[in-house]
């Protein structure tokens, strides 16, 4: 009897000892998809979390982030609406990182562990811009308890209007600013404005903007049409800064980097953005839970919705908008259960959105302006009033839009195939590994030689640092090699056109590189 107990206790072990999560074979690949993008040695993150110690060392604060929802940062409701690339976890991947965790983050096999994404924290967008601009090295002169909004005016330089395909906003200093929002100027009202409270030029047209973790903007393109927005001749491009309170001293020089469309464009479609749901005259009572609701009427044709915008201040407590169509059909936009300030964005629809005349446009915010806000700017609570200050409020929603066509409500916005080439900036090839062709259009071969066999993993992923495919993960006995790679994601379908980076892991010696698809 004592022997058979031995013995079950031994199987028990052994199973238990087996099922144990480990970095090398479950964590890291979690981390590496949904974490390390911002957590990067030159991320937007105060910390990186790419190698076993650096998330080791934070096990405790990550499990209570990915229990509480906290992390990965996405504020969106993602039950109500679904947009282009959601920056959220599974519960099978919040299960291994709770797992790995509570079994004592056991790193395994280190030789096994899955080759790291590849960043480029400078320029996402691959190629040569068609127009660089750049603000002033400016230093905020936010204090302690007061935030700096300023405003640049910049000329672009154009002798001629040109059509916008992408634009991407680079902050010079990635951990102070809060948030840019570009404007396109063709007035010359606007004016650089460094007196700390400028929110935006009221005469220039929206383009969009960046927040911290955001991608770069990239108007749908298909073989049938090409939206965009239009910059003319003369204008100046406004950059509306926000840096927050406590970066007094900070330096920084944030650039935009636009794309052109290549004229003449056929079927050219342009996109809008505006605050199409707002309200500028509400007031929160001090002490209060209290509430905005504003219906839009204003949709007299058939549009098609890109993207939506919520906007709120320090005492945002809630925000939803949605459509309800003349047939009372609800269309769905968004709605942000938790409001948070730090964490804005355009959410791009994963389809574009009809939305039919006559449709009403509706939006709901909620305020908590009392003292179990900690948010709140004032203390004890004021009554507070629309306005541009950071200690004002505002309701606002913003809308990329653009005249609907038919079957636009059945377009994927991740299939579209915007490109941003220049078979320039290849990095060098290293000696150890081969890619050709490369640039490439249906296929690229990655060539590499073992001198003794050794586990090898190669993975493909995007300039966001997004796993794209995995090509092997295995154990290979000396010998040449050639992998090659269709184009395809994990799921077969066809990429974009742009830059990936190949990542091979080597027990445990990472070697990387570029590739480029036409």
């Amino acid at each position: 009897m004592k022997r058979l107990i031995l013995l079950c206790s031994a199987i028990v072990f052994s199973l238990n000892n087996f099922a144990q999560v480990t970095w090398a074979n479950d964590a890291a690949q979690v981390f590496f998809n949904n974490c390390t993008e911002c957590h990067n040695s030159e991320g937007i993150a105060p910390n990186s979390l790419v190698t076993y110690t650096e998330a080791q060392n934070y096990g405790p604060l990550i499990q209570t982030y990915v229990q509480n929802g906290v992390m990965p940062p996405w504020t969106a409701d993602t039950s109500y609406a679904h947009y282009s690339q959601e920056r959220i976890l599974s519960q099978n991947e919040k299960d291994i990182i709770l797992d790995w965790i509570s079994d004592g983050m056991l790193e395994g096999d280190a030789n096994q562990t899955p080759p790291a994404p590849v960043y480029a924290n400078e320029q996402l967008l691959s190629g040569v811009p068609d127009l660089t601009v750049t603000a002033p090295n400016y230093m905020s002169k936010a204090t302690a308890s007061s935030d700096d909004y300023v405003c640049f005016a910049i000329p672009s330089g154009l002798t001629e209007g040109r059509k916008v395909k992408a634009f991407e906003v680079i902050p010079g200093n990635r951990q102070t600013v809060h948030h840019c929002l570009v404007y396109s100027d063709d007035t010359g009202w606007a004016q650089t404005d460094t007196s700390g409270d400028c929110a935006g030029p009221v005469t220039a047209e929206l383009m969009g903007g960046y927040t911290p973790g955001a991608t770069p903007t990239i108007f749908p393109a298909t073989a049938n049409f090409s939206s965009g927005m239009t910059i003319s001749a003369g204008s100046d491009i406004v950059l509306a800064m926000h840096y927050p309170a406590g970066s007094y001293g900070e330096f920084d020089q944030t650039k935009v980097n636009f794309y052109f469309y290549e004229d003449p464009v056929v079927n050219f479609r342009p996109v809008a953005c505006d605050p199409i749901i707002s309200d500028w005259s509400f007031n929160i009572p001090a002490a209060t839970f209290d509430s905005v609701e504003v219906v839009d009427n204003s949709v007299t044709s058939d549009v098609t919705m890109l993207s939506v915008f919520p906007h709120m201040h320090l005492l945002g407590d809630y925000i939803e908008s949605y459509g309800v169509t003349p047939l009372d059909d609800t269309l769905n936009f968004s709605r942000i259960p938790q409001w948070d300030f730090d964490w804005q964005d355009f959410y791009w629809f994963e389809y574009m959105k009809k939305i039919p005349a006559g449709t009403a446009l509706h939006g709901k915010g909620i305020y908590n302006n009392t003292v179990t806000n900690p948010h709140n700017p004032n203390n004890p609570p004021l009554d507070v009033g629309a306005g541009l200050n950071t200690s004002d409020e505002m309701f606002l929603i913003y809308f990329h839009y653009m005249a609907y066509e038919t079957g636009d409500e059945f377009i994927n916005v991740d299939s579209l195939t915007t490109e941003f080439l220049s078979s320039g900036g290849i990095e060098k090839e290293q000696t150890f590994i081969q890619t050709y062709p490369n640039p490439f259009e249906n296929s690229t071969s990655i060539v590499y030689a073992l001198d003794k066999s050794a586990f090898v993993s190669v993975f493909i992923y995007d300039m966001q640092g997004r796993l794209t495919r995995k090509l092997a993960r295995e154990n290979q006995m000396a010998g040449t090699y050639k992998l090659e790679w269709d184009g395809t994601n994990e799921n077969g379908h066809e990429v974009t056109s742009g830059a990936y980076f190949y990542s091979v892991m080597v027990d445990g010696v990472s070697y990387t590189g570029k590739l480029i698809k036409r």
